[in-house]
């Protein structure tokens, strides 16, 4: 799993490429957190675009995140163009509070 941060427009941008599974949550979620309090006003994207499986604690993470942006009143949308992974994510429900876009442009947007 590689994870890296990075700035567009007002937007912070996590893209995480590989496994979101339990050995890989609390790092994701630590990152996350400490990005997320260090730029509490940027709309926060995550990039799921090369994540190639995920488990129920990525669900966790993602929902985590979610609730601590909303805590200071910005935004989190996440992109995906992996149908396995959007099927994840629609059995989740999180497809009805959080934003999936397909490409990053658009999520930026």
């Amino acid at each position: 799993m590689t994870l890296n941060f990075s700035d567009k427009d007002n937007s912070l941008i996590m893209t995480i490429s590989g496994e979101i599974d339990h050995r890989y949550a609390v790092r994701i979620r630590n990152e996350a957190d400490r990005r997320i309090v260090t730029y509490p006003d940027k709309h926060f994207v995550m990039d799921l675009t090369n994540v190639t499986f995920m488990d129920s604690s990525g669900i966790g993470v993602i929902i985590g995140r979610y609730k601590l942006i909303k805590s200071f009143g910005t935004s989190l949308c996440i992109v995906s163009s992996n149908p396995t992974l959007e099927k994840i994510l629609s059995m989740s429900g999180i497809e009805k509070i959080i934003p999936i876009h397909k490409t990053l442009k658009e999520a930026i947007r």
